[in-house]
């Protein structure tokens, strides 16, 4: 087959040695990156990898008129607030279209309290909540024990371990000063959710099936989500049934917030729910882990029948989709140049079933993208 396009894989390549250690958790193994490629190779396209670091403009610069589209999930950067941003900001400004998420939401995705502000806004359940950049900050009166301590610009769980609960405020000013010495950031403190954890993914307009953290079921009894449970936890996850109660409830604030914070072509949330039975936002991963096997969203599109190739390609035909409306691009998405990723993804569009009921993010359904539920296959 002879390449159609040549797409440009942006990512932060994880040295061998660093493997295991959580502060780069969110760089991409050597497994991740072959498996990315291969599925972008099969649908007759040529792949330039370019490892995100400080030369990254220049690298782009040098491939801006060779490139066709970026597929980005670059995260690791020390550029604390904006490193996930950096990419399409220079993609952006060299006119060079790219899959994901755009610069802004990039940003208030590792500002957690302005994520959280922005859904409580559209109505989302949320924490209540608090950002300390001194460990000897007054907690404030609205917030009651137990309480949450994580980073406030961390993604993939960094900064995270069972001790980030806490129930006293000795053990708050300890959890605080680690995460301040630890990542020179301040810390998000927020009432902790006593219940079991969701994870829901977006590719497009499908909801995929909703995982399920049970932490009953785990080893050692955790009770947050850090990187030693995302380690053992794929065999003790479950999909939430359709029937079970809240379920249009949890896709309806899933896409509500797709839109809210200015997601594209795919995303991946977390909730929580409480003992009042109310779904509960912790996270949004406007670039969710894409490993052929452990990633959640890997997980379902398995579980909804598509292999990790299709998954890929259909991610990235949402792309070239919203990409090739913009008059600029238009060279770069002519039919015989898309045809091998098109004809994967009208496949993997064929393999899907779905349940009855249509969600929309605004409840007069203008304006708005009606999103399918995707069944497990």
């Amino acid at each position: 087959m002879t390449n159609n396009l040549t797409i440009g894989y942006t990512c932060n390549v994880r040295p061998p040695e660093l493997d295991g250690d959580p502060k780069y958790g969110e760089w991409e193994s050597h497994e991740t990156i072959e498996a990315i490629t291969t599925a972008f190779e099969k649908t007759g396209n040529s792949v330039i990898l370019i490892d995100v670091d400080k030369d990254v403009y220049h690298k782009l610069l040098k491939y801006s008129k060779e490139i066709d589209i970026i597929f980005n999930n670059a995260e690791g950067l020390a550029e604390v607030k904006i490193r996930e941003s950096i990419v399409p900001f220079f993609c952006d400004f060299l006119d060079i279209p790219y899959s994901g998420s755009g610069p802004d939401t990039l940003a208030n995705a590792l500002d957690k309290p302005t994520t959280k502000e922005i859904l409580a806004y559209y109505g989302i359940n949320t924490p209540l909540f608090q950002e300390m950049d001194h460990y000897a900050d007054r907690l404030e009166e609205k917030l009651q024990f137990p309480l949450m301590v994580k980073p406030i610009s961390e993604g993939t769980s960094i900064g995270i371990t069972q001790k980030s609960k806490v129930e006293n405020n000795k053990d708050l000013v300890k959890a605080v000063r680690s995460v301040i010495s630890s990542y020179r950031q301040p810390a998000l403190i927020e009432e902790f959710v006593d219940g079991d954890e969701y994870t829901v993914g977006i590719i497009g307009d499908y909801i995929f099936p909703i995982l399920k953290v049970p932490f009953g079921d785990l080893p050692d009894n955790p009770v947050i989500r850090d990187p030693h449970v995302k380690d053992i936890e794929t065999p003790f996850m479950t999909v939430m049934s359709y029937d079970e109660e809240g379920y249009l409830d949890l896709a309806r604030q899933t896409a509500i917030s797709f839109e809210a914070l200015s997601c594209n072509d795919y995303c991946r949330m977390d909730f929580r729910k409480g003992k009042d039975g109310k779904f509960y936002f912790l996270e949004m991963n406007p670039l969710p882990g894409v490993h052929p096997v452990e990633a959640d969203l890997t997980n379902m599109a398995r579980h909804a029948g598509l292999t990790h190739e299709e998954m890929m390609n259909l991610i990235l035909w949402e792309a070239i989709k919203r990409n090739r409306n913009d008059e600029r691009y238009s060279d770069r998405f002519s039919e015989d140049k898309v045809v091998g990723v098109r004809d994967l993804a009208v496949k993997a569009k064929g393999k899907l079933s779905f349940y009855g009921e249509k969600i929309s993010a605004n409840d007069n359904g203008k304006n708005s993208t009606s999103y399918r539920l995707v069944k497990v296959s």
